[in-house]
């Protein structure tokens, strides 16, 4: 069976678009169901084993395995099919990368982004077990990592379930070397202890950026796992999970977390920001923008609060009073003058803080109190200079004052009387007194028309 781009499998429903990966069995390739409008992960078994019936059989064993499992942690299995001597697998897109790429760019994780990813993990493994399922090539390049966070666990090819034959002579070894269990080395059964032991080899490799185990051959490597201590984790990593992960790593399937369950909730409890699904929650503050004009502030006043922190460290010790006066002193009986006088002294705090609130509100008051006096001098001034002018009163020509009108009558005694040395009229009255009687007529009895005329004149 020939692939490439546009190749179309399966009667013409699923066509290749692109190559993904290659595996020692066979190739993943992108490709879109064209029945369902649905990207999928097509498995094509390679074509130098085409005809092989032994892979074949493989892709079967495989096929029926993931078909078996159902876990949002296990990459789901669509559809299978045979084709001119060979098979492909159609499977879920998962649209991320495999663990085996993030180490590669970063050989050292943070323990707070690897536990959700090891957590779920083993609870994909558990579901399997519980199926009955042991996956036996647990490694970074099998554990996929979406973009969402989630994990599946793909690649069940060399699977064995409990109803199955084992396809391998006796002692043959199946799997990886640098993730093989002690007792897959020796060539006993691989059982879901197995599985754990191959995820702690994970585990210990991406938080000291290498395996425990290598060698210059794959036997060499299985040797060191059976027979070889666990190399110690650097001392940065946390102790508890150090203790974990050299715990998976136990030669005895028995000192293992008893499950992939037990295995999940002891690296949640590591965790606390990591919830049962094993999908990281990462929780923070919002940041509020910087406050430039409350920094120059602070800055201005930080000199002043220095200046009063040495004031104080300089400041003679202060002591508590002794037991003897503190047991000697007595509270005052209520109702006498000295419990009155008491009770309405403040506490020197309140007194201090209350001439403090005194001491911000003038100061806040000052601009309003300024304005306000210079309005009241101004008014003074004005009615001051009202009432100055006022007593003096308008001078006339020749340096007499105008008639002044009060209550509606007329004063004219400011002008100078006739009786009065210099009046204006005082010739022609003296000389009319001469020639008039009392009541203004001349000698001859006719009265002088000339008094009247020199009045209004």
């Amino acid at each position: 069976m020939r692939t490439a781009p546009g190749v179309a499998l399966g009667g013409g429903r699923y066509r290749l678009l692109r190559r993904i990966a290659v595996g020692g069995m066979g190739e993943v390739w992108e490709a879109n169901d064209d029945a369902l409008a649905r990207p999928v992960a097509v498995k094509v078994l390679r074509a130098e084993f085409a005809g092989d019936a032994g892979f074949l059989e493989r892709f079967r064993t495989e096929a029926r395995n993931s078909a078996a499992l159902s876990h949002p942690n296990i990459a789901a299995l669509f559809d299978y099919g045979e084709q001119d001597g060979s098979a492909y697998l159609v499977m879920e897109l998962v649209v991320g990368e495999p663990l085996s790429d993030l180490l590669e760019r970063e050989p050292v994780l943070d323990p707070r982004r690897l536990l959700p990813v090891l957590a779920q993990t083993a609870r994909g493994l558990h579901a399997a077990h519980e199926a009955g399922v042991v996956h036996r090539d647990v490694k970074p390049g099998n554990i996929l990592l979406a973009r969402s966070g989630k994990v599946k666990i793909t690649d069940f090819g060399v699977s064995l379930a409990a109803d199955q034959k084992t396809m391998t002579a006796t002692g043959m070894v199946m799997g990886t070397a640098q993730y093989l269990s002690p007792e897959q080395a020796v060539g006993r059964p691989a059982t879901p202890l197995s599985d754990l032991y191959s995820l702690g080899v994970v585990a210990y490799e991406a938080l000291a950026g290498k395996r425990p185990f290598t060698g210059p051959t794959a036997v060499d490597i299985a040797v060191a796992h059976v027979n070889d201590p666990v190399p110690p984790l650097p001392t940065t990593v946390e102790r508890r999970l150090a203790a974990l992960v050299l715990r998976l790593l136990s030669k005895e399937p028995s000192e293992r977390p008893g499950s992939g369950e037990e295995l999940a909730g002891l690296l949640d409890r590591l965790v606390p920001q990591t919830p049962p699904s094993g999908v990281p929650v990462l929780v923070s503050r919002p940041e509020r923008p910087r406050d430039e004009f409350a920094r120059t502030r602070r800055d201005a006043g930080a000199a002043p609060d220095a200046e009063a922190a040495r004031a104080r460290a300089d400041a003679p010790p202060s002591y508590p009073p002794s037991r003897r006066g503190r047991a000697g002193r007595t509270e005052p009986a209520p109702g006498t003058r000295r419990a009155a006088a008491r009770a309405a002294t403040p506490p020197a705090g309140s007194v201090l803080d209350a001439v403090r609130d005194a001491g911000r509100n003038l100061r806040r008051l000052r601009l309003p109190l300024v304005i306000l006096v210079l309005v009241l001098v101004a008014l003074l001034g004005a009615a001051l200079a009202d009432r100055l002018v006022g007593a003096a009163g308008p001078a006339g020509p020749g340096g007499g004052a105008y008639p002044v009108q009060a209550t509606g009558v007329t004063r004219t005694d400011q002008y100078p009387r006739a009786d009065a040395s210099g009046g204006i009229i005082a010739g022609e009255r003296r000389a009319a007194r001469a020639t008039t009687d009392p009541a203004g007529r001349d000698a001859g009895g006719t009265p002088d028309p000339r008094s009247t005329e020199v009045k209004d004149s």
